[in-house]
């Protein structure tokens, strides 16, 4: 698997701006499920010194790993937009080919079990660009009503409209994509991210269950798990080169 893309640094500094995400509503179908289970074949679980949890799943023809970072749910907070991140590689084995959707979704356990489909990146990045235009001009609106604040308010734009640059810039090359998998292309991966935004998810708690479903046409597969894992759960993390 290729290197994994860190996000922005900046997104995981900034405050959420309060602006809202749109939410699609997910299909409900029944389909059989491959569902990842500690200790089954084909299915591991590691923690690595870059700071993630890494959830692996193989077997009939598809390998997928699921990668979190072991901070995300404090990153979340306030990462622009309060958007949870998770990390998707998956690889085809099999001889034919497979028509990858990307349409993986979040159930918040914990929470009502509410479930989040994954933000579509070419509306989100849309949404994105739509409030930064609204701020700019919000921003030349107040500024010549009291032109005192001139130096301020122009000063929190530009940072504003930086940190949405990068994330858009990120969105457009790092995020999960549909895909026709086959021997010669067999791989596909990206980062999927998920609003947070819902009166019936609220506050993170210390320790949070969740269910990652990714949808295909024939089949779901499931990865249920915790952030941390274990109650306590802490990685050492690496110190970068």
């Amino acid at each position: 698997m290729s290197r994994l893309p860190a996000l922005p640094r900046i997104v995981a500094l900034i405050v959420c701006t309060g602006l809202a995400v749109p939410v699609a509503h997910p299909r409900t179908k029944q389909l059989p499920a491959a569902r990842w289970t500690a200790g089954a074949p084909g299915c591991d679980f590691q923690r690595t010194d870059d700071g993630r949890y890494r959830w692996r799943m193989a077997g009939n023809d598809v390998d997928i790993t699921l990668i979190l970072d072991a901070q995300e749910l404090s990153k979340s907070k306030y990462r622009l937009y309060h958007v949870l991140g998770a990390y998707l590689s998956v690889t085809y084995t099999g001889p034919g080919k497979m028509d990858f959707l990307a349409d993986p979704r979040l159930e918040f356990v914990r929470h009502r079990h509410v479930i989040q489909p994954s933000l579509d990146p070419d509306e989100f990045s849309t949404k994105m660009q739509n409030d930064v235009d609204t701020l700019v001009f919000d921003t030349e609106r107040g500024i010549k009503r009291n032109p005192g604040t001139t130096e301020e308010k122009t000063a929190r734009a530009r940072e504003y409209e930086k940190v949405v640059s990068e994330f858009l810039e990120f969105l457009s090359t790092q995020t999960l994509r549909p895909a026709t998998l086959t021997p010669g292309n067999p791989e596909v991966h990206g980062w999927a991210f998920f609003s947070t935004k819902n009166k019936w998810i609220g506050p993170w708690k210390s320790r949070e269950d969740f269910v990652l479903r990714i949808w295909q046409k024939d089949k779901v597969y499931e990865f249920p798990f915790s952030l941390p894992p274990t109650e306590g759960d802490l990685i050492l993390r690496k110190r970068e080169e």
